[in-house]
Parts: C-alpha cells; sequence; structure tokens
C-alpha cells in the first residue's frame, strides 16, 4: 500500500475513535471511555511516530513539501501537548470535554493539511514506486513499535486490534 493510502487508513481509524469517544460524552466517567481514550492516544502517538521519523523526513528534503512538514512537526507536538493534559486527568472533569474537542480540531486541521496541501504536492515529487516503498517502511516501522510498545494500562489485546477493525471510520 502506498504511504498515502495508508496514512490516510490511519486518519479514519483515528476519526473513528473520536467520534465512538464523543458518543460517550453522556456518560461523564466510564471505563469504555478511558480505554477508548488511551487507544486513541496510543494511536495518535504511533502515527506521529511513524510520519516524523520517516515521511516528514523525506518531504523536508524536498522543497514542495519543507513548509507544510515542519508545519506537521508543529502540529504534532501541540497534538501530543493535549494528549499529555488529557490523559492524566479524569473524564469527568468539567475541563476534559473542551480539551478533547480542542485536541479534535487541531487533528482534524492536521489531517486536512496532509491530505489537501502535503500529499498533493508529494506525490507530484515521488514516483509511485517511492510511494510504495515509503508505505512499506511506515508499515514495518509502526509494527515493529506495535511489538515492543508495552501493553496499554487497562488495555486488552482488542485495543492494539482496533484500527485494523476500522474501515471507513466505522467501527466493525
Amino acid at each position: 500500500m502506498d504511504v498515502f493510502a495508508l496514512l490516510r487508513r490511519d486518519h479514519e481509524a483515528v476519526f473513528a475513535l473520536f467520534a465512538h469517544i464523543q458518543r460517550g460524552f453522556a456518560e461523564a466517567d466510564s471505563p469504555e471511555r478511558h480505554r477508548l481514550f488511551r487507544q486513541l492516544k496510543k494511536e495518535l502517538e504511533l502515527h506521529a511516530a511513524v510520519e516524523d521519523l520517516h515521511v516528514y523526513r523525506v518531504f523536508q528534503q524536498a522543497e514542495p513539501t519543507r513548509d507544510e512538514a515542519h508545519d506537521a512537526l508543529d502540529a504534532h507536538a501541540k497534538i501530543k501537548t493535549l494528549l499529555d493534559l488529557l490523559e492524566p486527568a479524569p473524564v469527568y472533569d468539567h475541563t476534559w470535554v473542551p480539551k478533547f474537542q480542542e485536541l479534535h480540531q487541531l487533528v482534524q486541521q492536521h489531517v486536512a493539511l496532509e491530505e489537501h496541501e502535503m500529499f498533493p504536492k508529494a506525490m507530484e515529487i515521488m514516483t509511485p514506486q517511492e510511494a510504495e516503498e515509503l508505505g512499506v517502511t511506515v508499515e514495518t516501522a509502526k509494527q515493529a513499535i506495535r511489538r515492543t510498545a508495552p501493553p496499554t494500562e487497562g488495555g486488552t489485546p482488542e485495543d492494539v486490534q482496533l484500527t485494523e477493525r476500522t474501515h471507513n471510520g466505522i467501527i466493525q
């Protein structure tokens, strides 16, 4: 799978998790919401790690995508900050939902930048074979991180597979 299709698949999976968590806003503090947030955090961190190490490194080397790659790295830092603020806070804290919504908006803006500005420019400078090779590199890196990462506290084996059961933003 080429890197663009792979990253779009990740985006869909993350948005499915956001939607799942938002459906649970009526439940002030549920174990399921905690579990889903931990999974969202894990997926966002994994996605950012492979993009930072493999994708943006390539995009920073080309003039057409250099600025967007730098902006994307800045967005990842902001997303990480919000994730770290949200994680220790109880989900029933009155500030949790607004911070979560800020995170969602930031991720939406970041994905829009990638998919509508960065990816089209990158597709012009990369051959289909290079995009496929980068996709293999990214997928291999994700699998290696998943194998070596400690399990999410309170998580289940199903957590790790959540994104693979997600298609077109719907958890199956």
